[in-house]
């Protein structure tokens, strides 16, 4: 089969890996993978900079997708079982790791509502444990993750949204979602950053930090007492000096947050809830379709994107029409239930 093999740390090659069969784990599941994303986790893996990064080679990348099983099932799966990854035209998957998806999601949302959907959805549930009313700022709002993050807190209940970023286009991108107020950090630093932030969002409830670094300290002091900030990323910096006056003063709680910290039923439970909203057409999510080909041009890009890329084999791509264009197009699936469109 073809496949997006790793033969040694780094990127991986488009190429071709023997097939799965049950042999392998007779307790495992068969998928046809019709989609498969590409996410920071899965550079941190082929990187050799993860927990989950193999240590023998050669093997298929990819910790998640969307297929048909062999008994017909349409499945969202992750973990797929080393050498095995979501990355190739079928996959092996423990059957506790496959779960069914409504006709109504297609695959490459399925796939997308995953990784993604749970960091942007269980930090605010099974971290944070947002309350109706409550006030949210996304520190790093503006990507694919965050995105949902806005779309999850507004169908929670929260009564004020507001994204801090860097990119006052990308920004100005997320008020369509449910955005509240945006913050551009250009220019802003301590007691102005804080300042801002306090005005634009009316008080800070609830802090889900995708940045970490000084947007981090910024947020926190400009919370309401009992702030929590739960920590899920670090694309401005790696520290914070983060003062233990400023933590007591307001009684914050700071929470490192991944989903496996909450256990496989939390993450079931939460990709359950996201694929109900995507069925009934509440979640906005933009993606972008790229041959398995072309893995190679697609990872080197994947970092700075700000929607989805969602690897499809041939097949599944055929089945879209997109075959009769020379280019994969950007998709974005609506809350409107209107057919997905070319953009």
């Amino acid at each position: 089969m073809k496949a997006a093999v790793l033969h040694r740390y780094g990127a991986p090659e488009f190429g071709d890996f023997v097939v799965p069969e049950l042999d392998a784990c007779p307790d495992g599941v068969l998928v046809e993978v019709h989609s498969a994303t590409i996410n920071v986790i899965d550079r941190a893996v082929a990187a050799g900079k993860h927990y989950l990064s193999p240590k023998t080679f050669p093997v298929v990348t990819g910790i998640e997708g969307a297929g048909v099983t062999t008994d017909n099932r349409r499945v969202y799966f992750g973990r797929p079982i080393s050498p095995f990854g979501a990355m190739a035209e079928c996959t092996l998957v423990p059957a506790g790791f496959a779960l069914p998806i409504p006709g109504g999601v297609d695959f490459p949302m399925a796939a997308t509502l995953g990784n993604s959907g749970m960091a942007a959805l269980m930090p605010l549930t099974d971290a944070a444990q947002l309350r109706p009313g409550d006030s949210v700022v996304l520190l790093g709002g503006s990507g694919v993750v965050g995105r949902l993050a806005i779309q999850a807190a507004r169908m929670l209940g929260a009564r004020s949204v507001t994204v801090v970023g860097r990119n006052k286009a990308a920004l100005a991108a997320t008020v369509p979602l449910g955005a509240s107020a945006t913050v551009s950090t250009e220019g802003l630093e301590g007691e102005r950053l804080t300042a801002t932030i306090r005005e634009a969002s009316g008080g800070v409830d609830v802090i889900v930090d995708y940045a970490w670094g000084e947007s981090a300290v910024a947020a926190l002091a400009a919370g309401s007492p009992g702030v929590r900030l739960v920590q899920v990323g670090e694309s401005a910096g790696a520290t914070a000096a983060l003062p233990a006056q400023l933590l007591r003063s307001v009684g914050a709680s700071v929470t490192g947050f991944m989903p496996v910290h909450h256990g496989p039923e939390a993450m079931m439970r939460a990709y359950r809830q996201l694929v109900v909203w995507a069925d009934r057409g509440d979640l906005t999510v933009d993606y972008e379709l790229v041959p398995l080909a072309d893995v190679a041009a697609a990872w080197e890009r994947s970092a700075a994107a700000r929607h989805k890329l969602v690897l499809v084999p041939t097949d599944y791509r055929a089945s879209t029409g997109a075959e009769r264009r020379r280019a994969i197009p950007y998709f974005r699936r609506s809350t409107s239930r209107q057919p997905i469109r070319w953009r």
